[in-house]
């Protein structure tokens, strides 16, 4: 099996601008040889299976957010889906210091399908945008683990 090649992707403009403020914006992508995927256990696979770091991490922040007297969701296993169709899924969450969205994407490729995730961030405050520049890095860290975990699940 080859090591699953995960990419910086363009973001969709019409997702961008469906998050109206839009302060940040990212996408990662990987052909996996498969076609018979569905949108809907693909990002419910893809947000069950956090790797192990990053579930540490998540612990963290949530621990950190509840001490500062932040009473922020705990973000743990995926986020509510807001839209859905075969081949897309949205999710996310508003909140007092930013609103997410995540979309999950996929695509025809000639070697199988294309998986894309994107995510974009509005932020309503010094506090969301504090919060996205500490998280920023573990973000960029996190989601192309995920994707590339993914895209080696759906190679076997």
């Amino acid at each position: 099996m080859n090591t699953p090649i995960v990419v910086a992707a363009a973001t969709d403009p019409a997702f961008i601008a469906s998050l109206p403020g839009c302060d940040f914006a990212d996408a990662f992508s990987v052909v996996v040889p498969r076609r018979d995927l569905d949108a809907r256990s693909l990002s419910a696979d893809f947000f069950s299976t956090p790797p192990a770091w990053a579930g540490a991490l998540l612990d963290m922040r949530n621990a950190i957010m509840g001490r500062l007297g932040y009473k922020a969701p705990k973000i743990r296993k995926g986020f509510p889906v807001l839209r859905e169709s075969e081949t897309e899924v949205v999710s996310g969450l508003d909140d007092g210091h930013l609103d997410f969205r995540a979309l999950m994407r996929i695509d025809p490729d000639p070697h199988g399908s294309r998986i894309t995730l994107t995510t974009a961030v509005a932020t309503h405050n010094r506090m969301g945008r504090a919060y996205l520049a500490i998280i920023m890095p573990f973000h960029k860290l996190i989601v192309r683990s995920m994707v590339k975990q993914l895209a080696m699940r759906l190679a076997v």
